[in-house]
């Protein structure tokens, strides 16, 4: 298939209506190819989310009678702190493939007297499970989380879900749009949508407690950033090899970050692949500062992980977290892909450390009433 791709490359020209339908054909064989080549891993894939719709029955019929159910995907680690973190009555449930489980989900819905369906984020079949309960009961409230910004629409299967979102909406049967960044909010609400904001949280047993550690050497740690584009890890790392006496914690690692912390001479602790999110709430206490410099982002779950686990963390300019505070001073960047500045702000917060934690938690209390009537006003309006 490579073969023939680069053969339509050579002699067609890129753009030309004649290359764009060969490339259409050309990944419709690909993806058919994929089904063919990977059908007992497929299959066995499949069997797989049928069980976790299964679950998700149990889960629906536990809730009979309620205001509110709100389905979330366990995998997105994000969009799974985030549910957590704001609605009780929540229900893993991964990609619905099959008609008879989307048509199971929707009349268990409707036989429960479930009121509204929140789903928090949208993965493959939800589309499918909105019409399926709508046609089942058009009184049922559907209303969705969006928890991406404009950016990601870059991706074709965030793009694609989005657009049916929008369609959906327009058709009446999507009831509602919530957003969990203000500026998505405002612009969705003023092209017409019935839109409402949401803030994430996050609640740690911990609670914002200074963490205290005995580090011979500064410890700063970057997670969940890998090698995409936007979570911009190189410049994670140059910021961290300008600080004195440091070491610095990192997973994911991917070969190239690894690569780059070699020839810098930047000594490291890490792992390869992602871990679990309690595992990493561990491993995270142990670090001075965490940093987040993300080029775009909507409302970042980690930076509140860190804090809540006592540990400071600097974050992006893209999101609405501690603006217009003394605590966004000492945190929120403004110049993301400029490792002096972000060294600089890495010192600043090292040495007024105990101040930094105290103004989260000053900042936490009003921070959590606020989510909380966010969420009634999402959850209760009609």
């Amino acid at each position: 298939m490579q073969k023939i791709k680069n053969l339509i490359k050579r002699f067609i020209k890129n753009n030309s209506s004649l290359y764009n339908g060969i490339s259409k054909i050309y990944h419709k064989l690909s993806a058919l190819k994929y089904k063919i080549t990977h059908s007992k891993e497929l299959k066995k894939e499949h069997n797989g989310f049928h069980e976790r719709v299964e679950n998700a029955l149990i889960k629906v019929r536990e809730y009979k009678d309620s205001e509110y159910i709100v389905f979330y995907n366990p995998t997105w680690l994000g969009v799974a702190a985030s549910t957590i973190g704001l609605f009780n009555n929540y229900i893993p449930l991964e990609h619905v493939y099959e008609k008879n489980d989307i048509r199971k989900i929707a009349r268990a819905i409707n036989e429960c007297n479930i009121k509204s369906v929140v789903f928090s984020q949208v993965c493959d079949g939800w589309t499918s499970i909105i019409k399926a309960i709508k046609e089942e009961n058009e009184k049922v409230k559907i209303k969705v989380i969006w928890h991406g910004n404009c950016y990601e629409y870059f991706s074709d299967f965030t793009w694609n879900l989005n657009k049916e979102v929008m369609n959906l909406c327009k058709e009446g049967k999507i009831d509602s749009f919530a957003f969990v960044r203000s500026t998505m909010y405002e612009f969705y609400k003023k092209v017409g949508f019935k839109s409402y904001y949401l803030q994430n949280n996050v609640h740690k047993q911990n609670s914002g407690k200074t963490a205290k550690n005995n580090n011979e050497k500064t410890k700063i740690g970057i997670y969940n950033a890998d090698s995409r584009e936007l979570k911009n890890i190189y410049t994670a790392l140059s910021a961290m090899k300008l600080v004195p006496n440091v070491m610095a914690d990192v997973v994911p690692i991917n070969e190239g970050a690894r690569k780059f912390t070699e020839i810098l001479g930047l000594e490291t602790t890490s792992m390869n692949s992602y871990i679990p999110n309690e595992e990493l709430m561990e491993r995270i206490q142990q670090n001075d500062i965490n940093i987040y410099p993300t080029f775009t982002e909507n409302a970042p779950m980690f930076p509140l992980e860190s804090f809540e686990m006592g540990v400071p963390c600097l974050l992006g300019n893209n999101n609405d977290y501690f603006v217009g505070t003394e605590l966004g001073d000492y945190v929120i960047l403004t110049r993301e892909d400029d490792a002096e500045y972000i060294k600089n702000k890495i010192m600043n917060v090292l040495k007024d450390r105990d101040k930094v934690m105290k103004l989260y938690r000053e900042w936490k209390k009003d921070f959590d009433k606020k989510c909380d009537i966010l969420v009634k006003k999402f959850v209760e309006d009609k």
